[in-house]
């Protein structure tokens, strides 16, 4: 995991409002158990948003706490009423504590909307890296299944026929017989055609499977084959048919 990366996804700020769902609160957690820089980073984002409350907070009017206290008694006292002729002090007090509450309102629901915004942008962060790291994780896996593809596989070596000099594709047959087509430098089948594979098997044709050009990998797995001698393309319908038309041999490679 890039931790630098991890912390700047957006993540951290997200649990710090309490946004993450709980298997990712808990990937977190996990994370900050393990790893010091995530934990102050977490620590970090929790201050800023305490500050942040603390510097939109609104001071309410000095008089205030005095007046309150000065209404309120304790044990048997009884508690002050306000008589009629103050209506113009409590209607003042009513206005002033109204609009500072309007005030209050106002800064947190722009702060937290600016900290929405925020937090948003760091999720499209976030999934772009998750996609990345998809895409690069599928790529190192390809490569790890092709690395141990030929490392356990014998190669043999499929070269133009006469009417189709310097085409090239490679077989990879496996310990376990599964056979790998690797089509090297072979023109693009036209519409309605499509490359099959031929394994010579006792002096026999036999269907080894249709060439896919539309899959992502290079290295296609075939038909498995126990016994062959040789190896060989040709051009045919798309579908493939049950016998190769030799006309249209591309490359072959005996074994």
């Amino acid at each position: 995991m890039d931790i630098k990366t991890y912390i700047s996804s957006g993540v951290i700020e997200a649990y710090a409002m309490g946004n993450l769902s709980s298997e990712e609160s808990s990937i977190l957690e996990c994370v900050m158990k393990n790893n010091t820089e995530v934990q102050e980073a977490v620590f970090a984002a929790q201050q800023t948003f305490e500050q942040l409350a603390t510097q939109q907070a609104i001071t309410p009017p000095a008089h205030l706490e005095e007046l309150i206290r000065s209404k309120i008694t304790f044990g048997n006292e009884e508690i002050e009423t306000i008589p009629l002729q103050q209506k113009g002090t409590v209607n003042t007090l009513n206005n002033n504590f109204s609009a500072w509450m309007k005030a209050a309102s106002v800064a947190v629901l722009f702060g937290l909307g600016y900290l929405g915004y925020e937090v948003n942008s760091k999720n499209s962060q976030l999934q772009e890296i998750a996609k990345n790291n998809l895409e690069l994780s599928t790529k190192v896996s390809t490569l790890e299944e092709m690395n141990s593809i030929v490392m356990n596989s014998r190669k043999i070596e499929l070269k133009g026929v006469e009417n189709h000099p310097n085409m090239l594709a490679d077989i990879y047959w496996h310990t376990s017989k599964k056979v790998f087509l690797e089509i090297k430098n072979l023109p693009a089948a036209p519409a309605g055609k499509q490359y099959q594979l031929w394994a010579i098997v006792d002096g026999k044709p036999v269907d080894m499977g249709m060439y896919n050009a539309k899959k992502d990998s290079a290295v296609q797995e075939m038909k498995s084959v126990n016994n062959a001698q040789a190896f060989a393309i040709t051009l045919e319908k798309e579908g493939g048919n049950p016998t190769p038309t030799m006309e249209e041999m591309y490359v072959m490679g005996t074994i």
